[in-house]
């Protein structure tokens, strides 16, 4: 059975413009559901951005084997929501506003997530 869940992503910046943390209490842990299991079952999960009155940079962390890959995903206030496809096996995902430069100070756009599970 299709589910979801929603949140708003912190105002501050997680991350500086190359990707290393300025402060955790920004980052929000998402975490998934083993694949294995009658009850916990599930094939594929959606997590998608959307932003408004402006744009932003995420980073978006996903540990799987017990390694960390990242991805760096721009939402816009002008396009659709940006997404991606989280694999099964997948344990956890970080995600955390990102500065786009040095001097980028628009910290508090609202900016939210929506993970989407498919069973």
């Amino acid at each position: 059975m299709p589910s979801f869940q929603t949140e708003d992503i912190p105002h501050g910046f997680a991350f500086d413009e190359a990707g290393k943390i300025i402060h955790p209490r920004y980052v929000r842990v998402i975490v998934t559901p083993p694949p294995e299991g009658p009850t916990f079952g599930w094939k594929r999960f959606y997590l998608s951005f959307g932003a408004s009155f402006g744009d932003a940079k995420v980073r978006v962390g996903l540990y799987k084997g017990g390694t960390w890959t990242t991805q760096i995903l721009d939402v816009t206030n002008s396009g659709g929501k940006v997404g991606l496809t989280i694999e099964t096996g997948t344990e956890k995902v970080s995600v955390g506003r990102m500065k786009t430069s040095a001097n980028d100070r628009d910290d508090d756009i609202p900016l939210s997530w929506l993970l989407e599970s498919q069973a």
